[in-house]
């Protein structure tokens, strides 16, 4: 395993550090970078070491999820959907040595060896309090361009995701087939796999084997063992993590983002094994989320008919999300579809009547982007903003906002189906 970082983000080898205060100019939204009043270890700490894990303390401490390091600029950090630039007196620009401090104290071997053929490079780093997702690559005239994903390791119940708990909870309880997590870069796909999976490690006695690339989430053994492994870290590529795995015998696999054909095949296989198997996709809605991984077999040379009949024998669900401000420009709500796959669900899949799922999806067992929206709208109190709702959802607002005007409550275009 990798190198952690200790309580104020430095390496664990490291004693804890005295309160570090922050410095900034006025105007500066994010607020400034911590002085540099770190203390003293045997074990010297590198530049751009320092820049990470104070960064890291700003993101901690404001509730934030996002660190951008390019090579030339300022340090950045997203707070509440914004990217922030940071101010530090001693330390006001990256520095290419900065990132490559990073990725010499974060790589093994192999992974250099990737990032010096490839020019990019997916690793994670381990704090005490949370997971890095870390990304380099090159940008800007072959500059070094490091952004990272603060994971909390503090797993957000199913009950306060804003997500439907009881169709996700008889998700989780499947124990078998695909179950697909999809939407845009930072909708929170990932929270809500690790809130799936922390269920099912609370609630049932099994395995789960999580392959991803980098790692995520950090899961703790309770009622089920788990085993994380990463990918260029743990095992050279996912075609040996997956037979292996297998031979493991599995209750549960999380696969991470299917991001190729190679991917996909893997997932359904393993849902085809009776393992429950859970990944992500970058689409939006649940409906356009079925036509991207057609879109990723086929375009691997794989029979248009033969991925929808295996689709259709092991698929178990859709959550589709997406991210939005709240009405009081702090917090963020998910806006969501899920569609569960029953009879007729599976039916219309395997004879591709897209149309169909998307009448299914107003279903009494299925929640439409509409129905969604209708119950934020009469949240109390009331947290949804009707300008970024109409101007992210302007096809589906007229409708919507004829069912908010009845007053007899949100009524499906179509009776359950089963």
């Amino acid at each position: 395993m990798q190198q952690g970082m200790g309580e104020t983000q430095v390496p664990r080898a490291m004693p804890p550090q005295p309160e570090v205060r922050t410095v900034g100019h006025e105007g500066d939204p994010g607020g400034g970078l911590p002085e540099a009043a770190l203390g003293h270890s045997a074990v010297p700490l590198s530049g751009g070491i320092r820049l990470l894990e104070r960064a890291v303390y700003l993101v901690r401490e404001k509730g934030g999820s996002d660190i951008h390091l390019l090579e030339g600029e300022r340090p950045r950090v997203r707070i509440r959907g914004d990217l922030l630039p940071l101010e530090a007196k001693d330390h006001p620009l990256v520095t290419r040595t900065d990132i490559e401090d990073i990725l010499n104290f974060a790589l093994t071997p192999e992974q250099k060896m990737t990032f010096e053929k490839t020019a990019d490079v997916d690793f994670s780093l381990d704090f005490r309090e949370a997971t890095g997702r870390v990304n380099v690559g090159l940008a800007n005239g072959r500059k070094l361009y490091l952004a990272m994903r603060y994971l909390r390791a503090d797993i957000i119940p199913l009950d306060q995701l804003g997500i439907d708990a009881d169709m996700l909870k008889r998700l989780a309880a499947t124990e078998s087939g695909l179950i697909i997590v999809a939407g845009e870069t930072s909708s929170g796909k990932t929270t809500t796999i690790a809130a799936m999976l922390d269920y099912i490690n609370h609630t049932r006695f099994g395995a789960i084997t999580t392959l991803e690339n980098p790692v995520e989430y950090t899961l703790q053994s309770d009622k089920c063992l788990i085993t994380r492994r990463e990918i260029g870290r743990d095992t050279p590529d996912f075609h040996n993590a997956i037979r292996a795995s297998v031979r493991k015998n599995p209750d549960v696999l999380l696969i991470g983002e299917i991001r190729d054909a190679e991917t996909a095949t893997i997932a359904l296989s393993a849902g085809e094994t009776g393992i429950q198997t859970f990944c992500t996709l970058h689409a939006v809605g649940a409906i356009p989320a079925i036509s991207r991984l057609g879109y990723i077999m086929i375009g691997g040379g794989h029979d248009e008919a033969e991925f929808r009949q295996r689709l259709s024998s092991i698929l178990r669900g859709i959550i589709s999300q997406q991210l939005i401000k709240a009405a009081d420009g702090k917090d963020i709500l998910p806006v969501y579809e899920i569609l569960n796959i029953t009879y007729s669900e599976r039916s219309y899949l395997r004879e591709g009547d897209f149309s169909r799922l998307e009448q299914s999806l107003e279903s009494d067992h299925n929640i439409s982007l509409g129905k969604c929206i209708y119950g934020l709208w009469y949240q109390e109190p009331r947290r949804i903003n009707e300008e970024i709702i109409r101007e992210l959802f302007g096809d589906q607002l007229n409708i919507v906002m004829n069912r908010l005007s009845d007053e007899t409550g949100y009524k499906p275009l179509v009776s359950g189906m089963e």
